[in-house]
């Protein structure tokens, strides 16, 4: 009616019959990760925020002792041998994240070494033999026990070779049992069948207790025997035959010496096809 005043439509603030807004972009984001600021042992230094203990140390030149730490691996912690000082408190480096402004880490105080001490007290009854951790033991004064070896294998249970299997795929092996008992294992403790023979676990074990032979163009695992596949460039054996088949088949069996090589005649052949001013040519 006339002298009426129209009410308007909710929704949108923008006047009768207004379409609704369209939604505004979101500011673009920063590339730039956040930085944390601190010291280790007094030195200071910036890392992303989320940067581990173990890596901020090692990046001021700080050496923190590992075993079950391997940088293409996820971290584990099982060890105990990283263990670093900060808020007064012990945490394990590779797995402890910075996170705040002002951390003040310490990996030598009195308490860190005497953590590391009995960790090595633990971990050099299990395995005398190891030289990275009979070297460690003679760093660090520690001796064996006689009374605590009751069966020095030679593996510190530290995990390492299982996640280098998971990550390499097969998921062969595992930690089985718990306590004195727990060893590293096939299913039902019986040889992998899973197993490409792949030799993830043997290369990366710390303690040298996992080990394999090769004779006469065979490789000898976790009591499995594999025969390793001739590379079709220069014959030389260097994977098994599961093991090619597991990454792809045939496309894998050159060996990484002849792989660089097929790799730099791609790259040549592709500069080839490039004009001299940078330009492709048509």
């Amino acid at each position: 009616m006339p002298g009426q005043l129209e009410t308007p439509r909710p929704g949108n603030g923008r006047g009768p019959g207004a379409p609704p807004a369209s939604p505004q972009p979101e500011p673009p984001r920063s590339a730039t990760p956040l930085l944390v600021e601190g010291t280790v042992n007094g030195i200071r230094i910036s890392v992303p925020k989320g940067t581990t203990l173990l890596r901020a140390a090692r990046l001021c030149g700080v050496e923190i002792p590992t075993l079950c730490h391997h940088e293409g691996l996820p971290p584990e912690g099982s060890c105990r041998l990283c263990v670093a000082e900060i808020r007064g408190q012990l945490a394990v480096s590779c797995m402890f994240p910075l996170r705040d402004d002002g951390f003040k880490a310490l990996t030598d105080t009195p308490a860190v070494m005497d953590a590391r001490r009995y960790v090595l007290s633990l971990l050099i009854n299990r395995a005398p033999k190891a030289p990275r951790i009979r070297k460690l033991a003679d760093e660090y004064g520690v001796a064996p026990d006689p009374r605590f070896m009751k069966d020095p294998d030679g593996c510190v249970r530290c995990g390492r070779c299982v996640r280098a299997c998971r990550a390499n795929g097969p998921e062969a092996i595992a930690l089985a049992g718990r306590g004195f008992g727990r060893s590293v294992t096939g299913p039902f403790r019986k040889p992998p069948e899973a197993c490409i023979g792949c030799l993830a676990c043997a290369l990366c074990c710390p303690t040298g207790k996992i080990t394999f032979a090769e004779k006469d163009g065979a490789r000898r695992i976790w009591d499995r025997e594999f025969s390793l596949a001739p590379c079709p460039e220069c014959g030389a054996r260097v994977f098994t035959a599961e093991q090619i088949a597991f990454y792809g088949g045939s496309a894998s069996a050159a060996c990484p010496s002849c792989r660089k090589k097929l790799m730099a005649s791609e790259l040549k052949k592709a500069a080839a096809y490039e004009a001299p001013d940078g330009l492709p040519l048509p």
